[in-house]
C-alpha cells in the first residue's frame, strides 16, 4: 500500500490492527498503532483502541490493556470491556474481572455476555456463591445467555 503511494486511512488501520490481533502479532500491532498519529496524522478512534485492547489481552498483556483503556480519550464500549473481561478470564484474574465486569454492567446492563463471562470466571475459580449470584441476577433481569449453534456436514470421499 505504501509502496504504491497510497496513504493509509482509519479503515485500513482498523483492518491491519484487527489482523495483528487475530495473528498474535503483538509488536507489529504496537508499532502500527503508534505510527497512526505520529507518521500518518490519523487520530486513533475507539475501534483502533478496541483492536489494541483485544491484541494485548490475547497476548497476555492484560495490565497494559487496562492502562491503555484508562488513558484513552474515550469511554470504553462493550467490545473493549468484553475484551478486557476475556483477558481476565484467560489469566484467572478474578479481582480485575469483577472490577471490569461491574463497569461493563453499569454501561450495558442487559448484555448477557458480560454476566455469562463473569459467571464463568467465578466458576473457574470455584467461587460457586458468586456463580449463583450472577445467574440469579440474569434471571431477575430476564437476561438469557444465547446458545451458539454450529452445523457441519462432511460427505465421505
Amino acid at each position: 500500500m505504501q509502496k504504491a503511494g497510497t496513504k493509509p486511512n482509519d479503515y485500513s488501520f482498523t483492518s491491519t490492527l484487527f489482523a495483528c490481533s487475530l495473528g498474535g502479532l503483538l509488536e507489529e500491532g504496537r508499532r502500527i498503532f503508534a505510527s497512526m498519529a505520529r507518521d500518518y496524522q490519523v487520530r486513533p478512534k475507539i475501534e483502533h483502541y478496541g483492536c489494541m485492547v483485544d491484541l494485548l489481552c490475547r497476548n497476555g498483556q492484560v495490565e497494559e490493556a487496562q492502562v491503555l483503556v484508562r488513558n484513552m480519550p474515550y469511554e470504553p464500549d462493550t467490545a473493549i470491556l468484553g475484551a478486557l473481561l476475556a483477558g481476565c478470564k484467560v489469566r484467572g484474574d478474578v479481582k480485575s474481572a469483577e472490577t471490569v465486569g461491574k463497569r461493563a454492567m453499569e454501561s450495558t446492563a442487559e448484555e448477557s455476555g458480560v454476566y455469562a463471562l463473569l459467571s464463568s470466571i467465578h466458576a473457574d475459580a470455584g467461587q460457586w456463591p458468586e456463580v449463583q449470584e450472577a445467574r440469579e441476577k440474569m434471571d431477575e433481569m430476564k437476561i438469557h445467555k444465547t446458545t451458539g449453534i454450529s452445523n457441519y456436514h462432511a460427505e465421505a470421499c
